[in-house]
Formats: C-alpha cells, structure tokens, sequence
C-alpha cells in the first residue's frame, strides 16, 4: 500500500465515500417513480438491488426489505473472496456484484455472483492508476448498473459501458483526451449517473465542460455546461416539485440543471468570494427539496422551491455537528433525522435545525447506509454493526466480522446481504435467524467481564475496587487527589491514568496504544472519578491527552507536556525513567541560531533556514562538519535539539553546523517532488550554506537526517544519502515509515556501493495503524535488510519509547554521536 499522511487523502477518499450513481429516471420506458422516503423526497428504482452506490432510493437507505424485523437477529459471513486495491463502491443488480480493482498492473471492472463470490467476468479498464500523495492504488468511481448495462469510469477518464451479462464492450471514451476533462491528483473518482437516456459526468474543464452528458446507447456528446472547477464531487437526480432535476455541485456553487439540456435553471454560491469549497461532496437529498453537502469541516442544507416565480434556493443551516474529517462518511437521512458521523463520533442530527441530538464514541469510526430503519456500519476493526436509527440514543443489535479490517467504502445492501469491501478482500454478510436474548447466567458473565477490563491491579486498583463499594465515595475521591497531587499514578510497570470532572464522554489516546485510537475511561458509578490502566515498560517515555467526545485536551494534573502549539500532548515517563543529560539546560558558552533564507529556482518556494552554529564558531577559522535535518523547524522548537547540541559538543560529539530545513510542501518529501527537492538541496541549499558558513565541504564531513512518521522527513533523508552519495556521506533516520517506497531507494543503489554511514532509530512503540498499513519499526527492519543485503552495515538501535519529538529527542545523543564522534 503507498503510505501517505491522513491529512493528504482527505479529498480523495471522502470523494469516494460519497461519490453516488442514481438510476433512470422519467425519460426512460421503465423510468422508477418519487417516492417519499421518511422525510425525503427521491428516486426509487424499486426492488432488492442496489444498482448505485446510493441505493434503490437514491439517499444511502433500502426500506421494506423486512430483514430486520424480528426482536432480535444474528449476522453470519456467507463468503469472503480476495479482492485488489480499489476505493470503488459496490453495486448489484439481478444477483451480479460489480465493482473495480487493482491487480497491480491494471485496473479492472469486475463482476461475481452476488451468491458466492464466485468471478463471472473482467473488463480491463486501463493501467493500474498508481496511488499518489492522495490515495492507494486501484480506481475510485463506483460503477452504475441500469438496462443491464454497466457504466464506469477509471481513474486515468476512460468512461466506458459494458454488458451486465458477460462484459463485452458496447462503447468507450477518453475524458480527458476526447473532452477536455481535468484530471486532478487522485484521479477521476466523479460516479457516472444515469439520468434517463443520458449518462451525466462531472468533467471538470473549462470553456463551459464542469458537467457534461452523453448518449448511454453511444457514447455521443449531448451537451455539457458550466466552468466552475470540479475536483472529486459527483451529480444528483433530484425529484423537485414533482418534476426531475439534475444537482450538480462544484468547488464553488450548487447548481439546478435541466436534464435534457443542461440549461443551469439555478445556482447558488456555497463558498464565499473566489474560495472554493466542498470539493469532495455528493448532494444528499433530505426532505422536499433539501440537500445535503459535507465536508472535512462541516456540513450544510440547502433548500430548494419552485414556484410560479422560478427557483429560490436559501441555506437553512450551517453546522459542524456532522463532518467528514477522519471518517469520509456521509450522512443517511431518516423520519426527520440525519446519522452520519463527526469526527470518530457516530452522531444522529436534527434535520430541520442541524443541531445534535445525540452523540456516541461506540461503535467506532466507519461508513454506513440504511436499511429497514437501522444503521449498518463498516467500522475500522472489519466488523459489521447493525443499530436502531432513532433520536433516542446508540442502540446496537448485532455486529459480525466481515474482513480483517474496515476501509473507507461504504456498505450496499441487496437480496438480504451486505457486500462490503476493503484493499484487499470483499464480503457478503448474511442475517441469521432470530436468537433468543441472553440468559441471566450470560448477563452476569458479560458483566464480570466488563468488570475485568477495569484491570484492578496494585494499591490503585484496590483503592477502586472499594470505592466502587463505599457509600462515602466523594470522600474517598477528594482524600485520593489530595494524597497524588502529580498525575497519572504509577506503580512499577502499571500506569494509572485518572481525571476527575462532570463530562458526559471521556477518553484517552497516546503512542503506548498498538494500533492509534482512543480507549474509554471507566467511570466509578456515583462519581466523577474516571481511570484507566496499562502495563507498559519500565524507563520509558511516551505522550497522551484525554478527549472529551472530540475536544482534546492535555492532562490537567500532569506538569510534564510535548508538542508544538495546537497538538500539545502530556508526557509519560514510566517507572525508572530519568531525563537524559543532554537534555538539560546548558550551562557556560552556547551556541547560536541564525536565519538563512532560501529562494529555491527548482522548487519555485522560498523558506527560512534556521543554521546553528557552534560556541566558539566565531573565533578562529576553522572548518565544520555539516548536519541537514529535513523538516528541521520541529527538529528546532519541539525537539529543542539547539539544547542538546550545546550540552553534546565538546564532550561527546564534534563541533558541528546544523542546518534546520523546514518543510514547505509534503510532496516535497515523500511525493512527486522527492527527487526535485533533493536536487534542489544538492544544487542550491549546500553551495548557500557552504558559502555563507566556514563547512568544510568534503563529503566525508556532511550528513543529513530526517524523523517520521508521516512527516516524511525520514524518506527524504535517505533518498538524498542514496541517491547523492557525491554530496552526504552519513545519514541518520528515526521511525522511518515508507515501506512501499523501499525499491524506490534501493533503485539508486548500483553495483557499486557507495561508502555511506547509515544510522536508524524506531521504538517497540513506533507508529503503528493496520487500517492504514502504517509500521514504523516494520518499515525501518525491512529496509535495513534491504541495505544489508546490497552490502551495507547500518548502525541501529531501537528503544521501548513512544514516537514523536517528546520521545525522539531522548535518542539524539547516540545519533550524533554516531554521525560525528568526538575524536
């Protein structure tokens, strides 16, 4: 999987989330009917398919189907099949499955029986869109079944029909070469809709071709309108006053067209001025002529109205109780209500008002449709929840595994089956038969088992343990907190997190927990005592905050805090642990920081260079050895590495320049622009620094560094030393995270090594995510393999710490004395 940073794949993968594909409508024979959904007015196709990725009904939802009806009911896997890397949805018609995949060298429509998974036919669409800064490989757009024809679009623009029967070809399209279409980073994830005769895309060029409709029997152009730009948003067929509507949104307006002739009927601005906004939204419809938009920040209903007069199109409310960031979810609407998510909290709103009604940390992040009135959620750990959609609170009924993990792709539903799908498989998950509720025996067990998870152990755990059972608990709490000032409370390999306070949500998150995430703190009933226990390493160090619902906050009991302004984080050091010296404040000469600015030709950015400069650099005219650290701004105010310079040089370390590069564009380091930022380094950024300074410019005597994860720096770091072995000889990497691009520095390495020192640090505790492949220590061991096996001898050594620069900057004294020792 291409790794990347969370906040690099918003757009993308949200665009996926909700990238919608609607069926014909009036102009067709069997054109489907308005129907009035709870509150909404859409489009229903009829019957139990699920012939786009938002359902018969056009909204996300599938009503009458009756397989919730019983009191109770199971969930069981009916079959798993292998699938490559895609985001596209899934949709079934007639017990056919079609969706896309990757097999790494070309990307494919793909169609199984609905029944077993079993393969019926493959189209190849076009060479594997590889994966960038934005999203993992494999296409995006979900196909659209109607007539029994299917239509798709890749991630490169080819707009393509097929049979539904066997896959043969009917017509084909180049977007981009044939009609102008833009091509933004992660590919064309726009999902084709039909709209009677007609296949409505939106193309996103200029000179009036944002949207654009074609032929569904050929192909041909019919018209196309608009020159707003489109990044990753998808069309709406909308029944509006009793007549159809085609919604198109682009980064800047809603806008009404006329099915048969793209005629703009109306538009409203979304985003003020020249902004753009919403560039990954799908219109949701909700209620008579509502429609939904989300984004990472917030969401929005528009109300539409047609009268004698023409259309007025108002915003009725803005509001950040439901948004897209993290979980690439859009909402489902329901008898008044919207379900959806805002931030890892599933969250029912009030349609009319958009304020919240409630808010629940279970069961987790996902994406979610609706079926029968409950909410059926693919969350992260792969499983399958089923919940009540009601205004009365979280009320789950059943849940099953269905993959080894959750992905952004949302769940469709079809013949009494979920399908649901990640990178790398997809299943069908059927509804059992009812089972009878659990017996008193079982409550009680599910009860104790819940009580162990309190982890009860030392004096800590005894201390809840009685105040659990103490009428007195009030007392009992204030004589606790008056007795441990400092927080939280440790005991030997036992670490005791607590927080006292009125919340209705508490939870905690730091880099101790395998896997990221949040854990719930345990409430003692009758109190506002909250606490949650771990065992990890002794002589550790490790950061965390507490999260009421999603407000974060540092431990107010805890002095010791990490991290620059904005993500400020405690800092837990386990038993044993002692500050390492060079962490102290110098004492006697310092260095100094000076500011050198780069004007980059290559890159076409300018930045300041922080360049350290050792005490006693000013006297004399000796030469000194030269130290680059990528993303060195964090290096500087967070890892405070000035302080360890100055305690370190002299002693153990030699006088050294240090030059602080910091980061201007993230593809600069792990991206499209990798090998333009090195050259631009090599180029530029050493002759200034050797220029401006006394270094000594052998490349014996210069090294560069870089820290993950996410960063990237590390990536960089280590494509400068193997790709510029005539410029760095040394280079020095903690928690490197790039394992997909480990051939892409092994391809720099020839036949003949290059004499190069190369140092690595990770912790048992690195970055870690299965949901998104991410493993630091993993990435690092492999690569170290890598290196090895092609003849070199990397210095490594791991610690049992956290990731980040609380942790980082505890480790820098073995790095730089591996890099310039004191001789």
């Amino acid at each position: 999987m291409h790794q990347r940073t969370l906040t690099s794949i918003c757009l993308a993968l949200l665009a996926v989330a909700v990238a919608v594909a609607v069926p014909s409508v009036a102009v067709a024979a069997n054109a489907p009917e308005l129907r009035t959904a709870g509150s909404t007015t859409t489009l229903s196709h009829g019957g139990s398919d699920w012939p786009s990725w938002s359902g018969p009904e056009g909204n996300l939802t599938s009503l009458g189907n009756g397989v919730f009806d019983g009191a109770t009911f199971g969930l069981e896997r009916v079959w798993s099949q292998p699938l490559g890397s895609a985001y596209s949805g899934i949709t079934v018609v007639d017990g056919r499955l079609v969706t896309t995949f990757s097999d790494g060298a070309s990307d494919y429509l793909v169609a199984l029986d609905a029944s077993n998974g079993a393969e019926q036919w493959r189209y190849r669409i076009s060479d594997t869109y590889k994966g960038d800064s934005n999203s993992d490989d494999g296409p995006l757009a979900t196909p659209a079944i109607d007539g029994g024809v299917v239509y798709g679009l890749g991630s490169w623009g080819d707009l393509f029909a097929v049979s539904l029967e066997d896959g043969k070809e009917r017509w084909r399209l180049d977007l981009v070469a044939d009609f102008g279409a833009v091509m933004r980073g992660a590919g064309f994830t726009t999902a084709p809709t039909v709209l009677g005769d007609l296949l409505v895309v939106e193309t996103g060029g200029d000179d009036g071709r944002s949207i654009s409709a074609f032929e569904r029997a050929t192909g041909a152009l019919r018209w196309s309108t608009g020159d707003d730009p489109v990044t990753y948003q998808s069309p709406l067929v909308l029944g509006l006053g009793g007549e159809v509507s085609l919604v198109a949104i682009t980064d800047r307006s809603l806008l009404g067209l006329a099915p048969e002739t793209g005629e703009v009927l109306w538009r409203h601005q979304h985003t003020e001025g020249d902004g753009r906004g919403f560039s990954a939204a799908q219109p949701v419809p909700v209620g008579e002529g509502g429609i939904l938009l989300i984004d990472g920040a917030e969401s929005a209903l528009y109300q539409v109205d047609k009268s004698s007069e023409g259309y007025n199109v108002e915003e009725v409310w803005r509001s950040r109780a439901l948004r897209s960031q993290g979980n690439f979810a859009t909402p489902v609407p329901y008898e008044g209500y919207l379900y959806g998510f805002a931030g890892s909290f599933l969250t029912c709103v009030d349609a009319a008002t958009g304020e919240r009604v409630w808010k629940s940390r279970p069961p987790g992040i996902g994406n979610l449709v609706l079926i029968d009135g409950h909410l059926v959620i693919l969350i992260r750990s792969g499983e399958i929840v089923v919940a009540e959609a009601t205004p009365e609170g979280y009320s789950e009924v059943s849940r099953a595994q269905a993959l080894d993990r959750g992905y952004f792709t949302r769940p469709s539903f079809a013949d009494g089956k979920v399908y649901v799908r990640n990178l790398i498989d997809i299943s069908a998950i059927g509804v059992t038969a009812a089972r009878s509720a659990p017996d008193a025996a079982e409550r009680d067990a599910t009860a104790k088992r819940a009580e162990a998870g309190w982890d009860l152990r030392g004096d800590f755990g005894t201390f809840v343990a009685n105040l659990a059972e103490a009428e007195n608990k009030s007392d009992l709490v204030e004589r606790f907190l008056v007795e441990h000032q400092t927080l939280p409370i440790i005991e030997g390999n036992l670490v005791h997190f607590v927080y006292r306070g009125e919340v209705e949500d508490l939870a905690v998150s730091g880099n101790f927990i395998r896997g990221g995430g949040e854990h719930t703190m345990h409430q003692v009933e009758g109190t506002d005592f909250y606490f949650r226990s771990y065992e990890l390493p002794e002589k550790a160090v490790f950061s965390y905050r507490f999260s009421v619902f999603d407000e974060r906050m540092t431990d107010p009991a805890n002095p010791r805090k990490t991290g620059g302004e904005g993500n400020e984080r405690s800092l837990l050091a386990t038993s044993g642990w002692q500050a390492p010296s060079h962490l102290r404040e110098p004492e006697g000469e310092r260095g100094s920081v000076e500011t050198l600015p780069w004007k980059s030709e290559h890159l076409d950015n300018e930045r300041d260079v922080q360049v350290y400069l050792p005490a006693g650099y000013g006297e004399g005219d000796s030469r000194y050895p030269l130290l680059v650290i990528n993303d060195g701004d964090a290096a500087l105010s967070i890892g405070e590495m000035d302080k360890s310079l100055d305690n370190l040089i002299g002693k153990t370390v030699a006088p050294v320049i240090v030059a602080f590069v910091p980061s201007v564009n993230g593809s600069e380091l792990s991206g499209l622009r990798t090998a333009d930022y090195a050259r631009a380094q090599v180029e530029e950024l050493i002759p200034l620094l050797d220029s401006a300074y006394r270094t000594d410019a052998r490349r014996e005597s210069r090294a560069v560094m870089g820290q993950d994860p996410y960063g990237s720096a590390s990536f960089a770091a280590m494509y400068l030393a193997l790709h510029h072995p005539g410029t760095f000889s040394k280079a020095a990497v903690q928690s490197y995270e790039h394992g997909a691009l480990v051939e892409e520095l092994m391809a720099a390495v020839s036949s003949e090594k290059h004499d190069l020192e190369l140092v690595f640090h990770w912790s048992s505790y690195d970055s870690y995510d299965p949901f998104f492949d991410f493993d630091a220590r993993r990435d690092a061991k492999n690569l170290v393999a890598a290196l090895e096996g092609n003849g070199y001898s990397p210095k490594t050594f791991e610690s049992n710490d956290g990731v980040g620069w609380g942790m980082w900057q505890g480790q820098m004294a073995e790095i730089l004395e591996a890099l310039f020792p004191l001789r």
